[in-house]
């Protein structure tokens, strides 16, 4: 896994503990990127006080006639990972 965080603009290797600088603008944003390539953003809201998750998951769609059995494996990805964190 490798955290992200924009704001002291710095990725980190968690295995190794390797240390890499971000060149992008800073921002109050931590991004998890998980084994599988699955990434959790999060940040605080611009205007309520909650913090805001985004969740991207990936995997290949080599048929369209697959679409909602490839979504429905994503969309269960993402609430996999809500459990894993306590959200949910």
């Amino acid at each position: 896994m490798t955290i992200r965080d924009y704001l002291e603009q710095v990725s980190t290797d968690c295995v190794s503990g390797a240390k890499t600088s971000i060149d992008l603008p800073k921002s109050n944003v931590l991004q998890f990127l998980l084994k599988d390539g699955s990434k959790v953003s999060v940040r605080p809201s611009g205007t309520e006080p909650k913090i805001k998750f985004y969740f991207s998951v990936y995997d290949q769609l080599d048929n369209r006639d697959d679409y909602k059995l490839v979504k429905g494996k994503l969309e269960e990805r993402i609430e996999a990972i809500k459990r894993e964190l306590k959200l949910i």
